[in-house]
C-alpha cells in the first residue's frame, strides 16, 4: 500500500493562502489600471499600458526576491 503525503503544515498552509490573496489582489489592481502611461527609464522613454507595467514589477520583485532568499540560504 503506498505511503500517504505527509499533511501539511499550519505554516504552509497559511503561506499558500497569502500567496494566493496577494495574487488576486494583484491582478485585480492590474486590470483596473490598464491606462497608457509615459515611462522613463534611463535609456529610454516609452508610452505603455500601466497593466504591463505592474505585472512587469511584480515579476522582478519575484525574481528578486527567490535570488536574496536563495544567497541567504547558500551563505
Amino acid at each position: 500500500m503506498p505511503d500517504s503525503p505527509a499533511p501539511r503544515s499550519s505554516a504552509n498552509t497559511t503561506r499558500l493562502v497569502v500567496l494566493g490573496i496577494a495574487v488576486i489582489l494583484l491582478v485585480w489592481f492590474a486590470l483596473a489600471n490598464s491606462g497608457r502611461v509615459n515611462i522613463d527609464f534611463i535609456i529610454f522613454e516609452r508610452n505603455a499600458r500601466l497593466i504591463y507595467v505592474i505585472i512587469i514589477s511584480a515579476l522582478l520583485g519575484m525574481v528578486i526576491g527567490a535570488l536574496i532568499r536563495r544567497s541567504r540560504r547558500d551563505g
